[in-house]
């Protein structure tokens, strides 16, 4: 009868701590997904790939709330406990990528940037284990039994509501490209105008306003910057021996910290001013003469002919 009850009372214990690690996995869900809502509702999102865009954002925004709402709720649990699982271990994927290639931020809560480092070791890993180790014991993964109607329809039916609505009004409040705070830069439209718009917000503007430039614009947590940066400094003597100069700008960093990457020679270096946030995909190559952009890339780093015929192409 002893072992029994102790049985019996390490059933319940296993069980109460489940219903804690679900809560608590739903609660952290919840949060998540609330800031990834009020970072689309109040900036723009640029990336390079679908999997940080603006329209994959759309698609996990309400199935992280979902899976937030079911965790707490309590229905078919070990269900629920199941897709948690298989939800962190892409999750650890995820912020393991980002944090190898050097990533600022994780991404996990909207604009509030977290070290994906943190992020995986406070967070993904921990919340994994709490998962694989506390799983809901003696509970079936299908129905039967049903859960109570009065329960069920008391979350499904508001949860019904409040996915679509949530996605009704993200699509529907687009934030604008420009405003006080932040600026989409409109890479393409540089080349029509007489002056390059950026100059007034670096800190070498005399400089660049005279004579031929190649300009590259990094920020510091961009793999493929960290590529661009030395090939760029190779090609620098074979630029000036065609009286070209070159320049590295840095782009303020998401968090506002200065994080410089390590040029060497005798290459001219500035900073763009973080009076806003700019979003761009970097690197931006840009080719200046006399202050004026006569060429411009986003997201690409030219090799030095294809410079060369920008250049004097024009």
């Amino acid at each position: 009868m002893d072992s029994r009850f102790r049985g019996n009372d390490k059933c319940e214990i296993m069980k109460k701590a489940n219903i804690i690690v679900m809560w608590i996995t739903g609660l952290v869900l919840l949060f998540a997904t609330a800031m990834k809502i009020h970072q689309l509702l109040t900036e723009p999102i640029i990336s390079k790939g679908f999997w940080e865009s603006w329209e994959f954002f759309l698609i996990q925004i309400p199935l992280e709330l979902g899976l937030g709402i079911w965790l707490i709720s309590g229905l078919f649990r070990k269900a629920g406990w199941l897709l948690a699982l298989i939800s962190f271990a892409g999750f650890i994927v995820v912020t393991l990528h980002k944090g190898l290639i050097g990533a600022e931020s994780c991404g996990c809560f909207g604009t509030v940037t977290v070290n994906p480092w943190i992020t995986l070791f406070v967070m993904d890993v921990p919340l994994f284990v709490l998962l694989a180790i506390f799983r809901p014991k003696g509970e079936k993964l299908l129905p039967p039994p049903w859960p109570k109607a009065v329960h069920f329809f008391a979350i499904a039916i508001p949860t019904f509501i409040l996915l679509p609505a949530v996605e009704y009004v993200l699509i529907t409040n687009k934030p604008p490209m420009v405003s006080e705070k932040y600026e989409v830069l409109d890479v393409k439209q540089w080349a029509n105008q007489d002056v390059w718009p950026l100059l007034e917000y670096i800190d070498i503007k005399d400089s660049l306003q005279t004579g031929e430039w190649v300009v590259l614009m990094y920020h510091y947590d961009c793999p493929d910057c960290r590529i661009a940066i030395p090939e760029y400094e190779k090609m620098h003597h074979n630029l000036k021996g065609n009286n070209i100069n070159l320049a590295f700008i840095e782009m303020p960093s998401v968090s506002g910290e200065e994080h410089l990457i390590e040029i060497s020679g005798d290459v001219t270096r500035g900073r763009l001013s973080d009076a806003k946030k700019w979003f761009v995909q970097t690197p931006v190559v840009v080719i200046l003469l006399d202050g004026a952009v006569l060429q411009a890339w986003e997201g690409y780093a030219p090799d030095f002919d294809e410079l060369i015929e920008a250049a004097f192409g024009q």
